[in-house]
């Protein structure tokens, strides 16, 4: 797949920090040298997220200021490194700053989606998050599906205020019943895809596949971004291929819990 402008991975990587300040709206986003440090304004590893602003040479100082900024907030915090602004990190330097390694997700980019090739989900419906009751819908699903205490989901995505542009939240419902939910962070001409997933018992029926397409559909007609890109979690990379996602960079996920009991 041809590109022009942007190379593939700056895209997905601006993306995910882009997205990354729906988290702030109870916090703050503070930048920092070399970085942009998201306190979620709960202790939260999954919610408070580090990630590099550029390819940088000094690693080691851009961590001091992290956890410096982090233990002065007492809180927990994540840091996402992409592969091309942090290609070969010292364990040793990670490990003094008790960063542990948490997992390795692939960073995806699709064009416009490839036609499916069955019938989509009869009778299902997908609503834009709009209002109070949206939003602790959404809240309810997370929570269910990526196993989130309720409350610490709530503190997140319940506030109807926080899903405003570029953030648009999305829910499938079969039938009254919501089934399945997507974020989706859209400007510069790319769409991020975040949190989404399918409650246990209505998966492999295509709902997940339903709601990404809608969303992707939204975004490409009514806010000029026909790119789509995401960060994938091993259980979804076969939907992802299917609609026509390559890989093309990866981030290595660290949690920093606040202090080692």
């Amino acid at each position: 797949m041809p590109h022009s402008g942007p190379l593939p991975h700056t895209l997905i990587e601006a993306n995910h920090r882009l997205a990354s300040h729906f988290y702030a709206h109870s916090g703050h986003a503070t930048p920092l040298p070399g970085a942009l440090a998201i306190y979620s304004g709960a202790n939260s590893t999954a919610f408070n997220i580090a990630s590099l602003t550029g390819p940088t040479p000094q690693l080691p100082t851009v961590l001091h200021h992290l956890t410096t900024h982090y233990d002065q907030l007492a809180t927990g915090s994540a840091l996402w490194l992409c592969e091309q602004y942090a290609p070969h990190p010292d364990p040793a330097v990670l490990q003094q700053h008790r960063y542990r390694f948490q997992q390795s997700a692939p960073g995806l980019l699709a064009g416009p989606f490839p036609a499916p090739r069955h019938p989509l989900s009869p009778g299902l419906t997908v609503r834009p998050v709009r209002n109070a009751h949206d939003a602790l819908t959404f809240a309810h699903l997370v929570s269910v599906i990526f196993h989130v205490s309720f409350s610490l989901c709530q503190r997140i995505y319940a506030d109807p205020a926080a899903w405003r542009p570029p953030i648009h939240g999305w829910l499938a419902y079969r039938v009254n019943e919501p089934v399945s939910c997507a974020m989706v962070a859209a400007a510069h001409g790319v769409a991020g895809f975040y949190s989404v997933g399918t409650l246990p018992h209505y998966q492999g029926r295509g709902y997940g596949e339903s709601i990404m397409r809608h969303a992707a559909n939204f975004s490409a007609t009514q806010l000029d971004c026909p790119q789509s890109v995401l960060q994938s979690s091993p259980a979804g990379r076969k939907l992802y291929d299917r609609l026509g996602f390559r890989e093309f960079t990866r981030f290595a996920i660290y949690n920093r819990p606040y202090a080692d009991e």
